[in-house]
C-alpha cells in the first residue's frame, strides 16, 4: 500500500480544502497520483463548486454515555456562521457524535454505519450536495474513558471540553461542570507538573532572561526574578495549579479536595 507523505497530504489539503485523513486516503487510492486523488474526492463527495471553499466555521459538540464513564468531543466545521445555527446542521451533527461514542478514533468514525447502507462519511457528503449545500468538515476528534466523564460547551458552541475523574461521588456532575469551564476558559497547557515539557520551562527562562539582559541587578536577585516568574507561568499553565476562577482564594486542586481529597483528575480534553 502506498504511504503518504505528509507534504504530498498538504499539498492536495490547499488545492481541494480537504480534511487531513479525506487526502491522505485519496492518496492512497491513487498512489500518489495528485489529479487522481483530487478526482477521487470529487467522487466521493466533494463538488466541484465546492472544491477550494474554505470551513472557516467550527461547531464544537459534546456526548457523554449513559454510565458517565465514556465521553467524546467532536469539531465539525462548515463555511459559514449561519449554517451552524440551522436545525438541519445541528440534527446532523448530534447524529454523528452519538456514533462517535462507539468510536475510538475519527477514521472509525467516518467508517461506522448511521444506518444499514450509510456510513459517516457518506451522511455527511450527502449533507454538503443535497441538503446544506455548503462544505462541511469533521476536523477534530476527542474521547476520555474514566470512571466518571462531564464535559462543558460554551453557549455559542465555538469552544468545549471533557474532562475525567479517577471517582463518582456525590456532586461529581456539578464538580465536572465547574472544572470544564475552567479548562475552557483558561486553557491549560497539561493537567499536572509533572506532565510540563522540561523544553517549555527553559524555553520560558530564555525568553525571561532576554527581557532581564540590560537589568543592573546582582546575578541573586536576576535568579530569583527568573524563578519568580517560572513559577507563575506554572500557576498559569498547569491546570492542577490554576487559581478556580470562581474563587480566585484556591487552587483546582484544592477545590477538589474540599470534596473528596483522593478525587482526582484523570485528563482532560479541550477543542476550540
Amino acid at each position: 500500500m502506498y504511504k503518504p507523505k505528509i507534504s504530498e497530504i498538504n499539498t492536495l489539503r490547499k488545492i481541494t480544502n480537504s480534511g487531513i485523513i479525506d487526502c491522505k486516503k485519496a492518496i492512497i487510492e491513487s498512489n500518489g497520483n495528485l489529479e487522481e486523488a483530487i478526482d477521487w474526492l470529487r467522487k466521493k463527495g466533494v463538488s466541484d463548486n465546492l472544491i477550494c471553499k474554505e470551513t472557516n466555521e467550527g461547531f464544537v459538540i459534546c456526548k457523554i454515555n449513559k454510565e458517565q464513564t465514556v465521553g467524546v468531543i467532536l469539531k465539525i466545521n462548515c463555511e459559514t456562521d449561519f449554517v451552524t445555527r440551522n436545525s438541519t446542521f445541528i440534527n446532523m451533527a448530534n447524529i454523528i457524535v452519538n456514533k462517535a461514542l462507539y468510536c475510538n478514533n475519527i477514521d472509525e468514525l467516518f467508517n461506522i454505519k448511521i444506518n444499514k447502507n450509510l456510513s459517516v462519511i457518506n451522511f455527511i457528503n450527502h449533507h454538503i450536495n443535497n441538503i446544506i449545500k455548503e462544505k462541511i468538515e469533521l476536523s477534530s476528534f476527542e474521547m476520555i474513558k474514566s470512571s466518571f466523564v462531564g464535559y462543558y460547551v460554551h453557549h455559542s458552541n465555538k469552544i468545549g471540553s471533557i474532562v475525567g475523574f479517577s471517582k463518582k461521588i456525590k456532586g461529581i456532575e456539578k464538580i465536572a461542570k465547574e472544572i470544564a469551564m475552567q479548562i475552557v476558559a483558561t486553557n491549560p497547557l497539561v493537567l499536572d507538573r509533572n506532565s510540563l515539557p522540561i523544553e517549555i520551562i527553559e524555553r520560558e527562562k530564555k525568553i525571561i532572561k532576554n527581557k532581564l539582559l540590560n537589568l543592573k541587578k546582582s546575578k541573586n536577585i536576576i535568579k530569583k526574578i527568573i524563578d519568580g516568574k517560572i513559577q507563575k507561568f506554572i500557576f498559569e499553565n498547569v491546570l492542577l495549579y490554576q487559581n478556580f476562577i470562581k474563587n480566585k482564594k484556591i487552587s483546582i486542586r484544592e477545590y477538589l479536595k474540599n470534596f473528596d481529597k483522593n478525587l482526582k483528575i484523570t485528563s482532560y480534553k479541550r477543542i476550540s
